[in-house]
């Protein structure tokens, strides 16, 4: 479990070979071929640019958005956002909560930026699905994924998670209707979409202590 690693960069251009690959596909469905690879992209694009400009989906993200390391540690389960990169934007005032929900905002701007060109840079994807969606099946479909994640770590592979288009609210319809006509069976439900490729090394992904999760029997 201290292994897991989310990584938010751009992944190099090169593809992910096929004897990687098929140690992956007992976790989910795998897409390398360019056509389809193209089609996802442009999925996950237009559903993260969905959420960004829809006003309670973007708030419900900036909330959780934890500025810099003192944040980051004081609440580790939000969406981190940290490194002398960030942080330097951080301090020159360009990168902060208010503007996060300002689409005018050069902070924002600059977000668009970096996500686009994150998004772009990803040479497979991966996705987990399941035969229908009861809370057994959601259950399982997270344990699929952290085992997901921890072989993609050994592997020395790279994994992040970017399922805008499964969220189930009227804006995203058309992305999550899409998205199951692409990755899913008739009548399976997409629980989580995935970029993998080769990423920089990352640090582990912040996480609260064991003893702060744990309750007494």
């Amino acid at each position: 479990i201290m292994d897991r690693r989310s990584c938010k960069e751009p992944f190099e251009e090169r593809p992910v070979p096929s004897e990687l690959t098929a140690q992956l596909k007992q976790y989910g469905e795998i897409f390398t071929d360019t056509d389809a690879v193209a089609r996802i992209k442009d999925l996950t694009w237009e559903a993260w640019l969905t959420e960004m400009h829809t006003h309670r989906t973007l708030k419900e993200s900036v909330d959780l958005m934890r500025f810099g390391k003192a944040e980051i540690d004081a609440n580790p389960d939000g969406i981190d956002l940290g490194g002398p990169f960030l942080e330097s934007l951080m301090v020159l005032g360009v990168l902060n909560k208010e503007g996060q929900l300002d689409p005018e905002s050069t902070g924002f701007q600059e977000g668009v930026k970096m996500y686009r060109e994150m998004l772009m840079a990803t040479p497979a994807y991966i996705a987990v699905t399941s035969n229908g969606n009861s809370r057994v099946e959601q259950i399982e479909s997270g344990r699929r994924w952290l085992r997901l994640n921890l072989e993609t770590t050994r592997l020395g592979l790279a994994l992040h998670p970017v399922s805008q288009a499964l969220q189930e609210f009227e804006e995203m319809k058309p992305h999550y209707e899409a998205a199951h006509e692409m990755l899913a069976k008739p009548g399976e439900t997409v629980q989580m979409l995935g970029r993998l490729g080769f990423g920089p090394q990352i640090a582990r992904t912040p996480r609260w202590p064991l003893e702060t999760r744990m309750m007494n029997g």
